[in-house]
């Protein structure tokens, strides 16, 4: 028989309130989808197989979301903010000049996602090509990561490091660089240390800065 008991709360099941159920099943489904949308695919995970996995009922994932995709983006979301708190605090550090701290930014984001990658599969792979959302939601990942790139190099500018130019290209190239890092490490068999990957994107910035030191404006023929 059930343990459940009432208080002032409301009903509780062993010492937990209905909301408290609520977030570990959620985070149950989190994690269950984390495992199989990167192990056999998002495409190849139906939600029975997701629940059995959970350990939840069809009807408790109904009343998290609407439907696998719903679930394939909130997970993204949750990588994504996780990944973004770590490149916040290192572009917060005022004891590393603006190179240096845009550097541990690249280094933060990668750290995150090649630590497990799980969480790499999802965010370069199994988002691609869902849907309209998805890959908005995508986009807009990216183009938060690229506005990093374009600030720092801004700043630079404005310190006459580099030339007074739209950074937003280059940046845009440099983010799309580092994201195909990850996939060919991925479908490689991640033969590759993750800090060789991480060492790899930051001489790519590099050269990004360096090379636009030495050559300002458009190409001459």
């Amino acid at each position: 028989m059930a343990d459940t008991t009432k208080s002032g709360s409301g009903r509780r099941y062993r010492g937990r309130t209905a909301e408290q159920l609520r977030d570990e099943r959620r985070s149950r489904l989190l994690e269950a989808a984390l495992t199989l949308f990167s192990g056999r695919g998002y495409a190849n995970t139906p939600i029975e197989v997701l629940c059995a996995t959970a350990k939840v009922t069809t009807r408790h994932f109904y009343e998290q979301f609407d439907g696998r995709e719903a679930l394939l983006k909130a997970l993204y979301q949750q990588i994504q903010a996780q990944a973004w708190a770590h490149i916040e605090a290192a572009l917060q550090d005022s004891d590393l000049p603006p190179t240096k701290r845009v550097e541990a930014a690249v280094a933060a984001y990668l750290g995150h996602v090649l630590n497990d990658p799980r969480r790499a599969r999802i965010t370069a792979l199994e988002v691609v090509g869902v849907s309209q959302e998805l890959e908005q939601l995508r986009r807009g990942a990216v183009h938060a990561f690229t506005a990093i790139i374009e600030q720092f190099a801004a700043e630079l500018a404005k310190q006459e490091h580099l030339p007074s130019r739209d950074y937003h290209l280059p940046a845009v190239a440099l983010v799309g660089a580092i994201r195909e890092l990850v996939i060919e490490w991925l479908t490689a068999g991640q033969k590759t240390a993750p800090d060789l990957l991480v060492r790899e994107a930051i001489l790519f910035l590099r050269v990004l800065v360096l090379g636009t030191q030495h050559y300002a404006g458009g190409q001459k023929e």
